[in-house]
């Protein structure tokens, strides 16, 4: 039985409940006017009473197709209403036996089927006001004009006609009820398993919400912890760096300019003053962040004891001896080693009696600005670290001239992608803006730096750890 009432009425997902009532009503309509028909025959009614209610029992069909295959609702809903109420009422009234007959019964049905379906108030209100209206009208039209009125051919007929009518119209009006209650239990039912399954489903969720909510405070937790700690590393590695005033009071004018990737950087630099030597190294090791930040205070360290407590003063010694420690602290036994990490250094140590410089560098080169002319100090290609040819380190001597200026750095400014086209910054561009900047002070050629880096970087990640550092010794 639900099988067949889904098929002619439609399902919950097909069709509101209204929608599905109105097929429903349509349905009744269409039995209720076969029944009209036979009635009207057998009774030998008039003819136009039994050809009105075949033409309505095809109308009703036609609305049905619509309303139920085509899932059209107000045209066929409304085009029922007005068509019984304004055409197929007054022609059954007037040939049917006025008030006196049985079509009035149906007139319940058709209030019926406006409440049931229409869902706006005023539209009920309008509808039932224009059905009212017209059944005064017709009342009216029969006391005025009795004569007017078809009756039946004998009074058994009439009563024959009043008690089936009365019967079929009580039967309607239950099948209405019930479709409509079993539509609407079945719509609450449908209803109710969806409510169930959000209620289920926001349990779910909430449950999930809670483990997301748990989880981002352990991980806001863990965050605070890991900031903590970089800022704790942050501040070690401060400590471990040469003060900036070392390099201040053994230059006659001097910047220092130290852009890390993040709080913590793996580009390091070092300064220190012993005796008549002034030794200043910039270096790059492997990796940025936390992990180069512990490479950095490594190298620090590293060179610490390798300058002052081993008093070594030639810059490709130092270069030897760091490369070998490195070896040593980092386990690389062979050039197959699992690590690979190392560091590109670049030392320049400056003999304050001679005035003479020792540079010796691990891929990182050497820059001379001298009468607005560039020159360039080329490294040996090799890092500190294994590699696969370790040869010893090359000195280079510089003599000094008065207002000579040294820039030492790392590859993190001359390898940053940027400009227009997402071009590496190169170290001609650096050498041409270093050029273009010549006769500034030293304090503005580092905020000139800065601002060219920054123009050129945009919007581009940051590719590495900066560093530059210039100076004029004499």
């Amino acid at each position: 039985m639900g099988k067949l009432s889904t098929k002619l009425l439609g399902s919950v997902s097909e069709f509101p409940l209204n929608h599905r009532i109105s097929n429903a009503a349509f349905l009744i309509g269409v039995f209720l006017g076969i029944q009209a028909s036979a009635s009207n025959y057998l009774l030998n009614l008039p003819d136009i009473t039994v050809y009105a209610t075949v033409i309505m029992v095809v109308v009703l069909l036609v609305l049905y197709y619509l309303s139920r295959v085509r899932r059209k609702f107000f045209l066929p809903t409304i085009s029922a209403i007005l068509i019984n109420t304004l055409i197929y009422t007054p022609v059954m009234w007037i040939s049917n036996g006025g008030s006196s007959g049985g079509f009035q019964y149906y007139l319940f049905i058709w209030a019926t089927f406006i409440i049931a379906t229409i869902r706006n108030k005023k539209a009920i209100v309008l509808l039932i006001t224009v059905t009212i209206s017209v059944f005064l009208a017709l009342l009216y039209y029969e006391f005025n004009y009795p004569d007017k009125i078809l009756g039946y051919p004998s009074r058994e007929d009439k009563y024959a006609d009043l008690i089936v009518g009365f019967v079929f119209v009580f039967f309607g009006v239950i099948v209405m009820f019930y479709t409509y209650t079993q539509q609407y239990e079945r719509t609450n039912l449908q209803l109710a398993l969806k409510n169930a399954e959000l209620e289920r489903q926001n349990r779910k969720l909430y449950r999930h919400q809670a483990k997301i909510e748990n989880q981002t405070k352990i991980l806001e937790t863990q965050n605070l912890h890991i900031k903590d700690s970089i800022s704790y590393a942050q501040k070690i590695q401060k400590a471990v760096f040469p003060s900036i005033e070392i390099l201040r009071k053994n230059t006659k004018d001097s910047f220092l300019l130290y852009l890390p990737k993040e709080k913590i950087g793996g580009d390091f630099y070092y300064f220190t003053k012993i005796n008549e030597y002034f030794v200043t190294a910039v270096a790059d090791s492997t990796g940025h962040g936390v992990p180069g930040g512990f490479m950095s205070m490594l190298g620090i360290t590293i060179l610490e004891e390798i300058i002052k407590r081993k008093k070594i003063l030639d810059a490709a010694e130092i270069l030897n001896k760091f490369r070998d420690e490195i070896i040593i602290s980092l386990d690389q036994k062979n050039v197959r080693s699992t690590t690979n990490d190392g560091f590109d250094t670049a030392i320049c140590i400056y003999n304050t009696e001679k005035q003479e410089v020792n540079y010796a560098g691990a891929n990182l080169p050497l820059i001379l600005l001298r009468n607005h002319d560039i020159m360039s100090y080329s490294p040996d290609n090799m890092p500190i670290g294994t590699y696969i040819t370790m040869k010893p380190f090359k000195n280079n001597y510089i003599k000094i001239r008065k207002d000579d200026i040294l820039y030492m750095f790392t590859d993190g400014i001359t390898d940053q992608f940027g400009g227009e086209k997402n071009q590496k910054y190169s170290f001609g561009r650096l050498k041409k803006t270093i050029l273009d900047n010549a006769d500034e002070p030293l304090s503005v050629q580092k905020e000139k730096l800065k601002k060219s880096f920054r123009k050129w970087k945009g919007k581009q990640k940051r590719t590495d750890d900066a560093l530059i550092t210039g100076f004029k010794l004499v």
